[in-house]
């Protein structure tokens, strides 16, 4: 939901009927016209005209979103139906006004039977549903906490990879940014279910919890010292495999590292000669060496070294 950012060769995005006039003329112009244009004003007749038209093809977003979860709601829906119905909802709260209205018109009804569909393109989409309704949005993401949809989100962490997937993706949009959510999400065990995720073959829920754990990493101290009381860098270093090409999961292990051992403690326990951590980054570096395609692994293990294994080291705890 989050919009782009401003470019000053585009002109500026209508807000108003009289604004969008403006832009569509200007664009027009702008494509017709070779030499130099200037917009000039509507006579009434013609600003009437355009006004009908454009809301001749306006939707009424409320009544499809309600359309929609009839169409969830009815006992009588296929699961395909159910699915393509949950995509519409999606695309309408997209928009941040359009998400808050699906909680003021009883929306939250179907996310906990979306996400117990025996389907599981109903239980991915159900879960791309929430994400796209939580991510930068308090509103929806209190809504969210107190229709008690963490749970049954977590649980899905151990279903098929896609829907796994989806599951991270939906938590990380919930907790991030709303501290409630984010105790309620500590509170059903969700630093471990996090690092379990890290350590997992599934990539796409693995990118994504490594990306959620770096995130709460580097918002809250308290998080990433308790990340390291349940063993994280023990675990993430245990996911340090040095090979000879890129290899995306090995990367995320030393983007990982890189945040925890912002830490004095993480620096500490990073010397362990046990975990042989040391050993694994000069042999990443020797693998790598000179390929492209693993730049940034290359890097990370640099930071790693220099930060735990150098003379000056000693930890940060930035």
């Amino acid at each position: 939901m989050a919009s782009g950012g401003d470019n000053p060769d585009q002109p500026r995005q209508p807000r108003n009927m009289q604004g969008l006039l403006k832009f569509a003329m200007e664009a027009t112009q702008a494509e017709d016209a070779p030499h130099e244009s200037h917009v000039q004003p509507l006579d009434e007749e013609r600003r009437r005209f355009l006004e009908q038209a454009l809301k001749s093809l306006t939707l009424d977003v409320v009544e499809e979103i309600e359309k929609a979860m009839k169409t969830l709601m009815d006992p009588s829906t296929d699961e395909e139906d159910k699915a393509q119905a949950i995509e519409i909802i999606i695309d309408f709260v997209q928009d941040i006004d359009a998400a808050n209205d699906f909680f003021k018109v009883g929306g939250n009804v179907i996310i906990n039977p979306g996400l117990d569909s025996p389907n599981s393109d109903v239980r991915a989409g159900t879960l791309r549903l929430i994400a796209e309704l939580a991510q930068n949005n308090p509103y929806c993401q209190q809504q969210l906490l107190e229709a008690n949809t963490l749970p049954r989100t977590v649980e899905l962490l151990s279903d098929e990879p896609a829907v796994a997937s989806q599951a991270m993706h939906a938590i990380s949009c919930m907790v991030r940014h709303h501290e409630p959510s984010l105790a309620a999400f500590i509170d059903l065990g969700g630093l471990e279910c996090i690092l379990g995720c890290i350590q997992t073959d599934n990539e796409k829920l693995r990118i994504k919890s490594s990306f959620l754990m770096s995130n709460l990493c580097t918002e809250f101290a308290t998080v990433r010292d308790e990340f390291i009381i349940l063993n994280a860098v023990e675990r993430v270093v245990a996911a340090v495999k040095p090979s000879k090409q890129f290899e995306p999961k090995l990367e995320t292990a030393l983007s990982t590292l890189n945040v925890l051992t912002e830490s004095d403690e993480a620096v500490r326990r990073s010397q362990e000669s046990s975990l042989q951590l040391k050993e694994k980054l000069e042999l990443v570096l020797k693998l790598n060496n000179g390929k492209e395609e693993c730049l940034e692994q290359i890097e990370y293990a640099n930071t790693l070294l220099k930060r735990c294994f150098s003379d000056d080291n000693g930890g940060t705890d930035r």
